[in-house]
């Protein structure tokens, strides 16, 4: 089926809160086969809803509206929705019963005011969640199935994934079936990547490839659409062969889950080693990366952050002769940092950061976004001086990004260098 999505509140527009809302509906309609036209973000205007509401019926066979569902005086979706389609507002006994049963279960009342704005509902509605305590509801105008849900995102999730898919899919059981795997690069950019797969892009016309700089990598999405999902897989299998006889050095993940940090845990947890880091100009960023990873704790020891010079020769011991013959943004200092962490923790694996994130500090010998990297893997250590572009921010990442995806190179096929081109 066909359709569309308005997000509704003055905090999107306002750039207060991200539309995430919208962005997980469409994916999830889209991988079940359903197709969305057009995403539109409005604010509490009735005006404004009335008017983009009118316009998406002409050309859609189903409509998502999210928020402005709620009891305060700036929830005004209902209001304007039964203007805009010419509906009363009637009191819908479903919602009646879920306020009284969640009085009850939580043992307090609220406002009979806000009691009275919740029951409300153009005429015609039926509540998606006739257990639950999150007003969505749907219509069907005009040929048209209106689903209006909450903009709170696991309530909206909870109605697209219970309710709201299952009945489009009921509704339109022809459609295609909709197959779609992400490849996740660093190392290469989007322009080479896009001149490797030309020719795959022509081979079959239900094959499609999306390129997405995702900073800092290059995102390549294959999505095949055929009426059978056998027909699908299949031409999903022999692109992604091809992507991974191209690119098979440069790709750090798979599918939307897949992360460069957990590509290195699972290569770590299958050699029973553990890794821990020596950073400096990241400052802790590598060691949240890694953790932000679930179980991360099987193969991640310690991130030991020294930023400054006594922290490196208190807590590594770092020499003093290193540190004033050097510097502490040198090889020599990136690799007694990641023998100071090793001798620490006794880690299979050690990674050792030390730069100039910047914008201030660089030199001409040294400028802003040089950075040494240190990869050691049991006795041997690996080090190269980087040049990288950008932020603060970015510099920071990109130091992370290489240091891991080095190490998965060396552990994954004994490579000595790294996929970010190094400056020595």
């Amino acid at each position: 089926m066909i359709g569309q999505i308005i997000a509704i509140g003055d905090e999107l527009i306002s750039g207060r809160v991200i539309n995430t809302t919208s962005s997980f509906a469409a994916s999830r309609l889209f991988s079940a086969g359903h197709r969305i036209t057009k995403i539109t973000v409005i604010g509490d205007e009735p005006g404004d809803i009335k008017a983009c509401l009118g316009e998406a019926l002409k050309s859609s066979q189903f409509i998502l509206i999210s928020g402005g569902l709620g009891p305060t005086t700036d929830d005004i979706t209902n209001e304007a929705v039964a203007e805009a389609l010419g509906l009363s507002l009637v009191q819908n006994q479903q919602v009646v019963e879920q306020i009284k049963n969640a009085e009850m279960r939580f043992g307090h009342s609220a406002s009979e005011r806000f009691k009275q704005k919740l029951t409300m509902l153009p005429e015609g509605a039926t509540v998606l969640e006739p257990t639950g305590c999150a007003a969505g509801y749907w219509l069907f105008y005009n040929g048209v199935y209106l689903f209006f849900l909450p903009g709170v995102p696991e309530q909206l999730e909870d109605h697209v994934v219970k309710r709201v898919l299952p009945m489009l899919n009921s509704l339109d059981p022809e459609r295609p079936f909709v197959v779609q795997k992400i490849f996740k690069l660093f190392g290469i950019s989007e322009t080479n990547i896009n001149i490797e797969l030309e020719a795959l892009q022509g081979r079959d016309p239900s094959l499609k490839i999306g390129y997405y700089p995702v900073f800092p990598e290059v995102h390549v999405s294959l999505t095949a659409s055929k009426p059978t999902l056998e027909d699908a897989k299949e031409i999903i299998r022999l692109a992604a062969s091809h992507i991974e006889e191209k690119f098979h050095d440069f790709i750090v993940a798979e599918d939307s889950q897949g992360s460069l940090q957990a590509t290195v845990g699972e290569i770590l947890k299958d050699r029973d080693m553990v890794l821990a880091a020596a950073e400096s100009c990241t400052g802790g960023l590598l060691g949240a990366t890694v953790t932000s990873v679930p179980g991360s704790s099987q193969w991640f020891d310690r991130s030991i952050v020294t930023y400054s010079n006594r922290a490196k020769k208190q807590n590594l011991g770092v020499s003093d002769e290193t540190l004033t013959k050097y510097g502490a943004v040198s090889s020599q200092t990136a690799i007694e940092m990641a023998k100071g962490v090793g001798r620490i923790s006794g880690a299979d694996c050690r990674i050792a950061i030390t730069g100039i994130a910047g914008p201030g500090g660089g030199t001409d010998e040294k400028p802003v976004g040089t950075v040494y990297i240190s990869v050691a893997v049991r006795e041997e250590y690996l080090v190269h001086r980087f040049h990288f572009p950008g932020s603060r921010k970015e510099i920071r990442m990109l130091s992370v990004e290489t240091a891991l995806d080095w190490l998965r190179r060396y552990l994954s096929y004994g490579s000595k260098l790294p996929g970010y081109k190094p400056v020595s």
